[in-house]
């Protein structure tokens, strides 16, 4: 097994581009620091990055992410090896090798493999169950539109009939709406509650008011004591200060 780069620190790599056929017989394992590992075809390798293709699209990775590179055989490759050797129309080729690569988790593989099996033979059970396909009408169909051809509709990742959504909707409307009235009277509770405490509060202070309505006090205390007695209800006779009523036909 041939490796580059592997446990060395630090790496330095020129720039270099690796274009491999479709039947090479070498895979790349990228070690990544952390302990991450990215397995598949190197398309393109530079000072900077690393790109893998890894059967469902590719992958870049920073090379300053990577520890090391490791080659082997790899399912992936020998899958791209033995597609290029089938013939044309040899549909149990395409099935035998779509079990293989079902074999190896090439899930991306295995469904290309088993669509070569449906293109020759259209009606091949198998390669369209393989594939999520259903009998509708004596067709094969996708699962999306055997749904819609009995009507059907795709709503929140769910089939269901149009009558089960506009229930979820309506339900859904109605605890909203429920929901947004009782927030209105948590609300209003709310300033009803704080205008009742604005009213106790005011009423207090008119009655502070009443208690000294008409008391005044000029002197001045000093370091002395000040008054002992604070009145906590209306006063009651004559105000400080102003002479009680003479009696009648009396002189003041």
């Amino acid at each position: 097994m041939a490796t580059a780069g592997w446990r060395e620190a630090p790496v330095k790599w020129g720039v270099v581009v690796i274009a491999l056929a479709a039947v090479s017989l070498f895979a790349d394992d990228v070690h990544l620091r952390g302990g991450g590992l990215v397995t598949g075809e190197i398309v393109e390798q530079t000072a900077d990055s690393v790109t893998v293709d890894v059967g469902g699209g590719t992958l870049s990775v920073r090379m300053s992410s990577v520890v090391g590179i490791e080659r082997s055989t790899s399912p992936l490759q020998e899958y791209r090896a033995r597609a290029a050797s089938i013939p044309a129309g040899d549909a149990e080729a395409w099935r035998e090798l779509a079990r293989w690569a079902e074999g190896k988790a090439l899930a991306t593989a295995s469904g290309e493999a088993w669509s070569k099996v449906v293109t020759i033979a259209p009606d091949d059970e198998e390669a369209n169950r393989a594939l999520g396909r259903v009998q509708l009408d004596g067709r094969w169909v996708s699962e999306e539109d055997s749904y819609r051809a009995r009507g059907f509709v795709e709503f929140e990742g769910e089939w269901m009939t149009p009558g089960e959504r506009q229930a979820i909707l309506e339900d859904r409307s109605a605890r909203e709406q429920a929901d947004r009235q009782a927030e209105a009277a948590r609300i209003q509770a709310e300033q009803q509650a704080e205008r009742e405490r604005e009213a106790q509060e005011a009423a207090e202070r008119d009655e502070w008011g009443q208690d000294w309505a008409g008391v005044s006090y000029s002197g001045y205390w000093g370091w002395g004591t000040g008054p002992t007695y604070w009145p906590s209800r209306p006063i009651q006779g004559p105000r400080p200060g102003r002479p009680a009523a003479a009696p009648a036909g009396g002189r003041r």
